[in-house]
């Protein structure tokens, strides 16, 4: 059975996929700093920090691949994320790469590129324009993949994930929502990934979609699910008419509020 080290997994997005990878026929190693709330007896648990080398490397020791999620999942001081975000990732590289794990994906972010128009975003891969300090240090964590897979002939997947969540709830979401179902869809086609670092984006199959799925595509991601299954009910929460009446993303920054200059860089909101 194929073993899966998942850090970060005691967090949101590690919560509400772990159950889908272990039906999926995976062994999962599961580490955090707390114990995974969604953790069953068959699993393996490393209480750990993602940013202890020691700790890290022996834990991807006999994984087949590694699925890098921890760190904070919003804007914080430039020390922190840097020390925790950015130093994880290093963390993790060097652990696949002294275990020798054969595949490892990274969680990145939109925010990498969130400052970008929606409507200049359809392009396979667009280049960096984070949104926020959260943002430089996911753009710092693909060149780090980039890096170590120059290096050192590894095959590293960096996952731009945008709007992570069981449904969408927001305007921004019907565009660029990705279900728990389609990240494992992600994460199950990573170990076709050929040697080098390839930068894909994390998002559904969407009918209002505004980015590129190519890089996904060939690697073998094929997303299932998609927003407009939920229009109607995010229309009404919104107070819109119908689902025909929310606006497009147009011209408004990818990331959302997140680039709105009134937003304290460094600050959680």
């Amino acid at each position: 059975m194929p073993r899966i080290l998942l850090t970060g997994a005691a967090g949101r997005v590690g919560t509400a996929i772990t159950p889908l990878l272990r039906d999926a026929g995976w062994s999962l190693r599961l580490l955090d700093l707390r114990q995974p709330p969604a953790a069953s007896a068959e699993d393996e648990v490393v209480l750990a920090s993602a940013t202890d080398q020691v700790a890290m490397t022996e834990a991807a020791r006999g994984a087949d691949l590694l699925v890098h999620l921890a760190g904070f999942p919003e804007e914080r001081a430039w020390a922190d994320l840097v020390g925790v975000n950015l130093e994880s990732v290093r963390v993790a590289l060097e652990a696949a790469r002294e275990a020798a794990v054969p595949v490892t994906v990274i969680a990145s972010s939109g925010h990498a590129v969130g400052a970008t128009p929606a409507d200049e975003a359809g392009t396979a891969l667009l280049p960096p324009r984070p949104d926020s300090y959260y943002g430089v240090v996911k753009v710092a964590g693909e060149a780090l993949a980039q890096l170590y897979a120059d290096r050192f002939g590894m095959r590293v997947v960096s996952a731009r994930i945008v709007a992570f969540d069981e449904r969408p709830r927001t305007a921004r979401a019907l565009s660029v929502w990705l279900s728990p179902a389609d990240l494992v869809r992600l994460l199950l086609a990573a170990p076709d990934a050929r040697p080098g670092h390839v930068v894909v984006w994390g998002v559904s199959a969407n009918t209002r979609g505004v980015v590129s799925l190519e890089a996904g595509r060939a690697l073998g991601y094929h997303p299932r699910d998609d927003a407009e299954a939920y229009a109607g009910l995010v229309a009404a929460e919104l107070g819109y008419a119908s689902a025909a009446d929310v606006p497009p993303l147009g011209s408004a920054p990818l990331g959302g509020d997140w680039a709105d200059p009134a937003k304290p860089l460094g600050r959680r909101w």
